[in-house]
C-alpha cells in the first residue's frame, strides 16, 4: 500500500551522541533529513554515567538547550538527566522512560498526517512503542546487543525478543545478524554498513601527511578500538614476523597493549577525527581486521572494511564471520584461517599493492554509501502497510512481560 502524501516525521531514539562515534544512527538520520524531518534523541546521561565517564559531565546540562536545530530538517534533543540505571534495574528504567516520553513528545509535537516513524537502536527502549504517536516502528540493529560485556544477557535478550515481535520492520547491519533476528521477525532486512562520502572528499593537511609519511613504508594499519574482539596477540605476532613493515594503530585502547606497544615497528597514533581516516588509509598498503571469532563478531561486517575499500586499500581479515565470504570471492579482501596465514596474507597484500588494485577497490568502495543504504531502507518502508499500531499493541505496551530479578 502506498504511503500517505506528504513527508513523514522520523523520531530516532539513539544510544549514541550526535557528535559521537559515527556508526549507523547518525548517517542514516543525516540521509533522511535531506527530504524529511528528523528528531534525533541522544543517549541518556545521568550522574552515574558521569561518575564512570567524567568527561561527559557537560552532557548533564545539554537538555537545557531543548531541541538543537542543526539543519532545516534535523533537530537533536538531549534527554532529561534522570537516574538511568539501565537494564539492570528495568522497572526503574521503564518508569523513567515514561517521563522521558513526555519530554520527547514536547519537542516532537503532533505526528503529520503521513505518519511518524519511530526508530529504536536498543532493546532498552521497547516500552516506548505505542506511546510516541508512531505509525511505523523500526528496530535498527548494528550489533548483537546481548554480547557486549556491559549487558545482562538474560534481560537484554528478553527485551529484544519483545521488541522484535512488536517492530514493524528490522534493519540489521549484517546478514548473520539479520538471520538471527528474522527467526522472530520475518520482516528483517540486511542493510550493511557504509562510508561517509564527505570524509573522502579531502586529504590530510601537510602536517598530518608528514606525521604518517615519516613512518617508514611499507605501512599497514589497524583503525578502531582495541577491545576484547581484537586479537591483540595476533597483531603482535604479525608485527614480530614482519619487522620491516610499519604497523600503524589509530584509535583508543581498552586492553593491555604493552606487548604490542613495545615493538619498534608499531606506531600508536591515538584517536583521530573520522574525516581524517581516509587520508590515513591512503598512505597504507593494507588494512588489518584481526577480529576474534565470537558471537559478536560473527554477526558483523565492520565499517572499517568499507572505509578501506573506498580508500583503495585491501583489508586482510581473520575468518571471524561467514559474511566476509562474498567479499573474499570477489577479491575485495583476504581472509586468513590461521595465524601463519594471516602473516602471509599481510605480506602478499603489501606486495600486491598497485595503482590498478587501488582503482578497482575504490570503484567498488565508493558505491557503498549511506545514500544507497537509505534508498534501500526507504523502499522497504514505503512498501509497508500504513495502518497505525493496533489497539492490542497499545494495550500490550503497558504490560510488564519480564522480571527484574
Amino acid at each position: 500500500m502506498a504511503s500517505a502524501p506528504g513527508p513523514r516525521q522520523h523520531l530516532y531514539l539513539a544510544t549514541n551522541f550526535w557528535d559521537g562515534l559515527w556508526i549507523v544512527q547518525q548517517p542514516i538520520c543525516n540521509e533522511i533529513q535531506r527530504e524529511e524531518p528528523v528528531l534525533y534523541v541522544e543517549r541518556f546521561v545521568s550522574l552515574f554515567t558521569v561518575l564512570r565517564y567524567p568527561r561527559l559531565w557537560r552532557r548533564l546540562f545539554a537538555f537545557l538547550s531543548g531541541a538543537r536545530q542543526l539543519t532545516p530538517n534535523l533537530r537533536v534533543l538531549a534527554p532529561l538527566p534522570l537516574f538511568h540505571l539501565g537494564h539492570r534495574f528495568p522497572r526503574l528504567f521503564r518508569f523513567e522512560l515514561a517521563i522521558q516520553r513526555r519530554w520527547i513528545l514536547r519537542w516532537a509535537g503532533q505526528p503529520p498526517a503521513s505518519g511518524r516513524v519511530l526508530w529504536i537502536d536498543n532493546p532498552l527502549y521497547e516500552s516506548t512503542i505505542g506511546h510516541l504517536g508512531e505509525r511505523t516502528v523500526v528496530y535498527h540493529v548494528g550489533d548483537e546487543m546481548t554480547e557486549f560485556r556491559t549487558s545482562d544477557q538474560r534481560i537484554v535478550r528478553a527485551l529484544e525478543e519483545r521488541l522484535l515481535s512488536r517492530a514493524t520492520v528490522v534493519f540489521a547491519a549484517a546478514e548473520q545478524l539479520a538471520r538471527a533476528k528474522r527467526a522472530v521477525n520475518p520482516r528483517t532486512h540486511t542493510v550493511l554498513n557504509a562510508i561517509d562520502t564527505s570524509a573522502f572528499a579531502h586529504d590530510l593537511t601537510p602536517d598530518e601527511q608528514q606525521e604518517i609519511e615519516q613512518i617508514p613504508a611499507p605501512r599497514v594499519g589497524f583503525i578502531g578500538v582495541l577491545d576484547s574482539w581484537v586479537d591483540l596477540p595476533l597483531l603482535a605476532q604479525t608485527a614480530r614476523a614482519l619487522p620491516n613493515v610499519s604497523f600503524v594503530i589509530i584509535g583508543i585502547s581498552r586492553l593491555d597493549d604493552q606487548p604490542l606497544r613495545s615493538l619498534p615497528n608499531v606506531h600508536f597514533l591515538g584517536r583521530r577525527d573520522r574525516k581524517k581516516i581516509p587520508g590515513i588509509l591512503r598512505r597504507l598498503s593494507v588494512s588489518l581486521v584481526p577480529f576474534v571469532r565470537m558471537r559478536l563478531t560473527e554477526r558483523t561486517v565492520p565499517l572499517k572494511i568499507f572505509e578501506a575499500l573506498a580508500a583503495g586499500i585491501l583489508p586482510v581479515c581473520t575468518a571471524f564471520s561467514p559474511d566476509l565470504e562474498p567479499f573474499e570471492r570477489a577479491g575485495r579482501l583476504l581472509v586468513a584461517r590461521s595465524p601463519s596465514e594471516f602473516v602471509e596474507l599481510v605480506r602478499s597484500g603489501i606486495a600486491g599493492d598497485s595503482p590498478e588494485r587501488r582503482t578497482s577497490l575504490v570503484a567498488f568502495g565508493m558505491q557503498q554509501t549511506w545514500t544507497a543504504r537509505w534508498q534501500q531502507m526507504d523502499a522497504v518502508l514505503r512498501g509497508l502497510p500504513t495502518e497505525p499500531l493496533s489497539l492490542q499493541v497499545r494495550k500490550d505496551a503497558t504490560k510488564d512481560s519480564w522480571q527484574e530479578s
